[in-house]
């Protein structure tokens, strides 16, 4: 409910920092403490924990961050597929975002490797 139109709207115009943004606007707002739901607490640690339930549980660290990309990645781009013909109103350019997809979808090894580094960092930082 915090992740409002303008706050996807304003993070659409970074594409390629919008991920890890979006993955700390949730699980590191103290507005909604109820989604602090996943913990990095050891950078060379090869799992995650996330709370499940009501317990914590852990899970591989890639296949956690890559399920975290993809879902917020899903967020974003549902919204832009929604915004996509209002954008120029809006005074937001497509164009960079249009690259970025083309990327992402395409599973660019450069820009997912850039995307995993930040949103480790994303976690790691805010233990």
């Amino acid at each position: 409910s915090h992740i409002t139109d303008n706050v996807k709207n304003n993070l659409l115009k970074t594409p390629y920092i919008m991920i890890p943004k979006l993955i700390e606007y949730v699980h590191f707002n103290n507005v909604k403490p109820e989604n602090k739901n996943i913990a990095l607490t050891n950078k060379k640690d090869k799992n995650i924990k996330i709370f499940s339930g009501n317990k914590w549980i852990y899970k591989n660290k890639n296949e956690a961050i890559a399920d975290l990309m993809d879902g917020k990645y899903f967020i974003l781009d549902s919204h832009y597929d929604n915004i996509v013909n209002d954008m120029c109103k809006m005074k937001l350019d497509p164009s960079a975002y249009k690259i970025f997809r083309e990327k992402y979808d395409g599973k660019d090894k450069e820009l997912m490797e850039q995307l995993k580094f930040d949103s480790e960092l994303v976690l790691l930082n805010n233990r």
